[in-house]
C-alpha cells in the first residue's frame, strides 16, 4: 500500500481536483483507493459525492488511542465508484483537534489498511501546521500541484525546506505537478526553472486550463465517466501513467472498459426502477 499526501501551503493550486481525479482514475484502473479529506472546507467530500458524514477525520483525530482505529473504520464511506472509498471532513476541523502529529499514522497502522487498499490519498488544507504534519508523517510520498507563477515557485522552495527541517524522518516531496498550463513563454520559463531547482521531480505531463474541471465539481460528476474524451481526462490518464509507472495503453483501456460497464449498469438500474414505478402506479 502506498500513502500519498497532496500538499501545498498555498491555496487555489488545484489540490482537490488533482486528488479526486487521481483517486478516481486509480480506482477505475482496478486499484483499491481510500481518499481522505483533511481540509475543513471539505471540497473533496463534495467532489466525490458524499458530502460531510459523521464520524469523519475530525473524530479520528479527537479519539483516544484505543478507540481511534474503530472510529477510522466507521468513518469510511462508499462513493459512486466501487473501488473508491472516502473519509470525509467537516467545517469544525482545526489544528487544535490534533493531540499528536503521529496519531493518524499509528491509527492507520493499527487498522491494517494495507489489507483493504492499494492507495491512500490525502487532500490537505493550505499551509503546514499540525493537520498537514499528520499526513506528512503518515505518508510515503508528497505530491505537490503548483501554479506556474513566481510567488508559487519561491514558496515551493521554502515549503520543501520547512518539511525537511520539521519532519526529517518523514515523507519528502517526490513529484511536482504543474497545473493551469496555458503554454505561454512565461509559463515555460517557470517550468525550466523548476526543473533546475527540483531535478527529476517535475512531471512531464502538464495539467491544462480546462473548464471541464469546474463543470464536474459544480455538477458532482466524475471526469472519467462523464467527460472521458475531454482534454482534461486525457491529461490525467497520462499523468497517472507517469506518476505510478503504469502502461498508458493499459490505463486507457481499463478506464474505458470500467466506464462503459458503469454506464450500462446505471442504465439497467434506471430501467428497473422505471418498471417498478410503472407496476406501483398500476396497482
Amino acid at each position: 500500500m502506498k500513502i500519498i499526501s497532496v500538499l501545498n501551503h498555498k491555496g487555489g493550486v488545484g489540490k482537490t481536483t488533482f486528488c479526486g481525479s487521481t483517486a478516481q482514475a486509480l480506482s477505475l484502473i482496478g486499484f483499491r483507493v481510500l481518499a481522505i479529506d483533511n481540509d475543513s472546507q471539505h471540497n473533496l467530500s463534495s467532489m466525490l459525492g458524499t458530502g460531510v458524514k459523521y464520524p469523519n477525520i475530525r473524530d479520528i483525530y479527537t479519539a483516544d488511542n484505543s478507540s481511534a482505529p474503530s472510529t477510522l473504520l466507521k468513518s469510511v464511506r462508499k462513493t459512486e465508484l466501487p473501488d473508491l472509498h472516502i473519509i470525509t471532513s467537516c467545517r469544525e476541523l482545526s489544528d487544535s483537534d490534533i493531540k499528536s502529529d503521529d496519531h493518524l499514522k499509528r491509527t492507520i497502522s493499527a487498522c491494517r489498511l494495507d489489507r483493504f487498499y492499494d492507495f491512500i490519498i490525502f487532500d490537505n488544507a493550505p499551509g503546514i501546521d499540525h493537520l498537514q504534519a499528520s499526513t506528512i508523517i503518515a505518508s510515503d510520498n508528497i505530491f505537490v500541484p503548483i501554479e506556474l507563477r513566481q510567488f508559487a515557485i519561491d514558496g515551493l522552495a521554502e515549503m520543501e525546506l520547512t518539511i525537511k527541517e520539521r519532519y526529517p524522518q518523514s515523507a519528502v516531496i517526490s513529484k511536482i505537478i504543474p497545473n493551469f498550463y496555458k503554454n505561454t513563454k512565461r509559463q515555460n520559463s517557470f517550468i525550466a526553472a523548476l526543473q533546475k531547482m527540483f531535478p527529476g521531480k517535475i512531471t512531464s505531463t502538464l495539467i491544462p486550463v480546462d473548464s471541464v474541471f469546474d463543470e464536474l465539481i459544480t455538477d458532482n460528476k466524475i471526469l472519467f465517466l462523464h467527460r472521458l474524451y475531454s482534454k482534461g481526462a486525457a491529461c490525467y490518464i497520462k499523468l497517472v501513467h507517469e506518476l505510478f509507472d503504469l502502461n498508458e495503453d493499459t490505463v486507457w483501456e481499463n478506464v474505458k472498459d470500467k466506464r462503459d460497464r458503469k454506464i450500462k449498469d446505471d442504465a439497467r438500474k434506471r430501467l428497473e426502477v422505471r418498471k417498478i414505478d410503472k407496476g406501483d402506479n398500476s396497482d
